[in-house]
């Protein structure tokens, strides 16, 4: 029987001001903590959770001019955590640890892996849901991480520090085997069976410490190498064949926002590193962090806001893709052609209104995608004068999952996550 447990809340109602500008394309958020952070996931950009040697709630009613942090204690060191839906999110840890809510964070229960393994990594599209550990111990759910099954345990060496659920079917372990080669795991049944695939990094051994899927054949996984080195290598055909990139220090995570014909990504590492690839990931951009602290996680709402976190209390955000504001003598002189707003209700079911504002007279078009990139409809696509919008999409005939909305005007595209449950 699950023991449901209240975690004593640290610092209640402790708000925070960001005191630096992003000038610099990333900005700090002073969160009063220097404990070392794992991995952040967040479906609301101004609610976060945090994980790692505390559990953090962090939250902002104004915009993000400051930021409210509630710390619960835990008992043991917290690996990763997503976040389901705005009231579910599952967190795992050391030891075999699983932690979840069900109610946004205000009471977490301790939830049985039924293993000892510590874990690493864990990821969900719907009720489905993966969990990478070490020994190379994955384990599986399909009702929202109440329940788990073990999919294989007991392996010497090795571990998954990367997870990635692509759609409630097809999801992706990474790590390292038992001698030392990135190892690739691929499930096409939610977690039950699994393909393995071993490769070198241009004939180096090394730890896949992040992954991520644009489709069931092109992914990406950070690296460490072991010769002290980092490296992002590229897959295009779901692991059997790999291209190698290196770094001078090691890279600890990576993400993708956007699924399909996702070109656009994100990695970090060692010494406040952030990369940024538009192509793909045949080239990397080195990023202005602001920070020389390890970074260990990143995570995109969509194809500029962000967050890393990593040691020392490391939380950083990017409104702009990491990209710093040039040539304005003030921020608020900077002027686009449109501005698309989050869905309302996220998540929805069956209907949501997405709200969009156009500034100058352009064709525009608003077209929905699923997981994989398929097009599902096209809400907008005609010539639109100046003006603010909303439109309603309907999901009723449609599976439970993750969707895409694209507005775009021919010069300028931007894209954003919604999540249709049932």
């Amino acid at each position: 029987m699950i023991r449901f447990i209240q975690l004593l809340i640290l610092n209640y109602s402790l708000l925070i001001i960001n005191c630096f500008p992003q000038q610099l394309g990333w900005e700090n958020i002073p969160i009063g903590t220097t404990t070392h952070l794992n991995s952040i996931h967040f479906i609301d950009p101004f609610e976060l959770y945090v994980c790692g040697n505390a559990l953090f709630h962090i939250s902002s009613s104004d915009s993000g001019t400051t930021w409210q942090v509630n710390t619960f204690p835990t008992p043991v060191p917290l690996n990763d955590i997503f976040v389901i839906d705005e009231n579910t999110i599952v967190t795992v840890g050391n030891s075999g640890s699983i932690l979840r809510t069900i109610d946004g964070g205000l009471n977490w229960s301790i939830v049985s892996s039924g293993v000892t393994d510590d874990l690493l990594s864990v990821s969900f599209v719907d009720s489905f849901g993966i969990c990478g550990a070490r020994s190379q111990t994955i384990i599986y759910t399909s009702n929202n991480g109440e329940d788990w099954n073990i999919a294989q345990s007991g392996w010497v060496g090795g571990g998954f520090w990367g997870t990635v659920m692509l759609s409630p079917q097809i999801g992706f372990v990474a790590g390292e085997n038992s001698i030392w080669q990135p190892l690739l795991g691929m499930t096409t049944d939610s977690g039950q069976n699994w393909s393995f695939s071993a490769f070198y990094l241009n004939n180096n051994e090394g730890r896949a410490t992040g992954v991520d899927f644009t489709d069931m054949f092109i992914g990406y996984t950070s690296v460490r190498v072991w010769d002290g080195r980092g490296a992002i290598s590229k897959t295009t055909n779901s692991g059997s064949d790999w291209v190698t990139t290196f770094f001078n220090n090691p890279l600890w995570d990576i993400d993708f926002p956007i699924s399909a014909t996702g070109l656009l990504g994100y990695a970090v590492g060692d010494i406040g590193a952030i990369y940024k690839t538009y192509d793909a990931g045949f080239n990397w951009q080195a990023q202005i962090s602001g920070t020389t602290a390890k970074l260990n996680g990143v995570h995109f709402l969509d194809l500029d806001y962000g967050f890393a976190v990593g040691e020392n209390g490391a939380l950083l955000r990017t409104t702009t893709g990491g990209e710093p504001l040039t040539g304005l003598g003030n921020s608020s002189e900077l002027v686009i052609d449109f501005k698309l707003y989050q869905n309302f209700p996220n998540p929805f079911n069956p209907r949501t209104i997405i709200k969009y504002k156009i500034t100058e007279l352009t064709f525009a078009t608003l077209k929905v995608f699923d997981v994989l990139g398929n097009e599902i409809v096209a809400l907008v696509n005609e010539e639109k004068p100046i003006g603010t919008y909303e439109v309603e999409f309907d999901g009723t005939e449609l599976p439970s999952g993750i969707y895409f909305y694209q507005l775009k005007d021919g010069n300028f595209a931007e894209t954003k996550k919604m999540v249709l449950i049932e």
